[in-house]
């Protein structure tokens, strides 16, 4: 229960806090005036100033906010204002924050296989695990049994296991395994996964190979490439009209809460897969987020002069209504998976 409220708290804070330091680094690495770096939102609980930043804590914890000079048409006569600074240095100040949310991912995945390793499963009948209050458990399979045979059909591999098994939910079954080196038979009845294949409740043994740093970099940036075009291939099957399973605030607290159970590692791994989410949506050319900016600067780089007020405000209104229709949406998926 504690993990269900504490994992998405610290979830949502650890990518937002990130995303709004990428903006605060680039706009202070590029000359930019910051007045205030925010962690959450809210009342102050305390604050400090350092030089012309104000830097304070709030009361909500999640995420956080910069206010950079010149990002509304404000402070046009400080040379430090973001609408007075190059092009280049606003699209770095833009891009600064979906970038941080990749290079946040990326250390999580390298840090992960340089402290895990790389985990491969053998594709031999050995028990690696056996579920708690599985089928498998009631009938005394323990970790490190063989699988012998089932229903008399020879297990030679893992994969037979699942064949064997995946269509005789309910079924009892006579399972030979050996179990330190004495061989016994043992009756289970495989349970319905819930998506219509048979499971013992076993999984497969794995194999840890040490990896070094240089090749936990190299696996770490795979990872996130990797993950990276799967969202280019699912934007682009929900473009041409596929069902698309978005999931709103409330089923990535759910799932937040869920991985947290797993351990220290899935949480991460979870922060690390948001992170790029994160990232790549808010690249999106829609109006107001970080992609549709970066292209109204190049607009205004590029014909030397600002976008009239009465046009950036129908545009923002049409960045309002797609990011309405997109967050509606997804809290209708929450809904409906609430009520199955």
């Amino acid at each position: 229960m504690l993990n269900a409220i504490i994992a998405p708290v610290i979830v949502f804070a650890i990518i937002v806090i990130v995303h709004e330091g990428g903006h605060f680094f680039m706009a202070k690495l590029t000359g930019m005036k910051v007045d205030e770096f925010a962690v959450g939102f809210g009342p102050k609980i305390v604050s400090f100033r350092k030089g012309k930043t104000l830097y304070s804590l709030r009361a909500i914890p999640l995420g956080g906010y910069n206010k950079i000079a010149g990002m509304n048409r404000d402070d046009l006569d400080d040379p430090r204002a973001f609408r007075q600074r190059p092009t280049w240095a606003k699209l770095l100040v833009i891009a600064g924050g979906a970038l941080f949310n990749i290079l946040l991912a990326f250390f999580i995945f390298t840090a992960i296989f340089f402290i895990n390793g790389i985990h491969t499963f053998k594709d031999i009948p050995v028990a690696g695990s056996v579920l708690e209050e599985s089928s498998a458990a009631r009938a005394g399979i323990k970790a490190g049994d063989k699988i012998i045979s089932i229903n008399g059909e020879k297990v030679e591999r893992w994969g037979d296991i699942g064949r064997i098994v995946s269509d005789k939910a309910g079924r009892v079954l006579s399972v030979v395994i050996d179990s330190e080196g004495v061989k016994r038979t043992v009756t289970v009845i495989p349970k319905d996964n819930g998506e219509g294949r048979a499971i013992m409740g076993i999984t497969p043994s794995v194999e840890k190979e040490d990896v070094s740093l240089d090749r936990a970099v190299s696996l770490g940036a795979e990872r996130c490439v990797y993950i990276l075009k799967i969202m280019v291939a699912g934007l682009a099957d929900i473009l041409a009209g596929a069902e698309a399973g978005v999931a709103g605030p409330i089923g990535v607290a759910r799932m937040a809460g869920t991985v947290a159970d797993s351990g220290m590692t899935a949480l991460f791994a979870f922060i690390a897969l948001l992170s790029l989410n994160l990232g790549f949506l808010n690249l999106l050319p829609i109006p107001l987020l970080d992609g549709g900016l970066l292209i109204l600067t190049l607009i205004e780089g590029i014909s030397g002069k600002e976008l009239p007020e009465r046009a950036l405000y129908y545009i923002q209104a049409v960045g309002i209504t797609i990011i309405g229709f997109i967050f509606l949406f997804a809290m209708f998926n929450d809904v409906m998976s609430l009520m199955k």
